[in-house]
């Protein structure tokens, strides 16, 4: 049975993720979506785990835009083939791992550019916007609901 405590903490968790993706994909548009599906684990860690260590503000931000970097990158100097698809991830691991940046849902960032071939202007548009949206969420609505506020703290 679930209980009454487990029941509203579900609808705070649908009340964040369901607008704040709306916002993203309305405000970035639709034929991006498929660009930004790591923005839904994104959402998961930060809508149901605010106050985990992958939850950190830098640890998203970074993390999302450096695995989209590596995997430009690399489909510049190799092209996009499943060796530098291995590689990208492998390389955003170790760069989170290193930097104290993890937030694994940002090792699908290099898989993602280096299938739609993206150029380095993806960072700009529409990456950073979509993860400032997101974040910009995410603080409003901790602030309205029961628990510690997010973020616990911003490095």
């Amino acid at each position: 049975m679930i209980s009454r405590t487990m029941l509203i903490e579900a609808c705070w968790i649908a009340v964040g993720i369901l607008p704040s993706l709306a916002l993203v994909l309305w405000v970035i548009d639709a034929e991006h979506g498929l660009a930004l599906t790591s923005l839904g684990s994104t959402a998961i860690l930060l809508f149901c785990f605010p106050t985990h260590e992958g939850s950190r503000p830098v640890a998203v931000f970074a993390s999302h835009l450096l695995g989209a970097a590596i995997g430009i990158a690399l489909l510049q100097i190799f092209g996009s083939n499943i060796w530098t698809m291995g590689a990208g991830v492998a390389l955003i691991a170790i760069v989170m791992r290193v930097c104290n940046l993890m937030h694994p849902p940002a090792g699908a960032n290099p898989l993602i550019v280096l299938n739609l071939k993206s150029d380095w202007l993806f960072l700009v548009y529409p990456l950073a916007p979509a993860l400032l949206i997101l974040m910009a969420a995410v603080y409003i609505w901790s602030r309205l609901r029961p628990g510690p506020p997010w973020p616990l703290r911003w490095r």
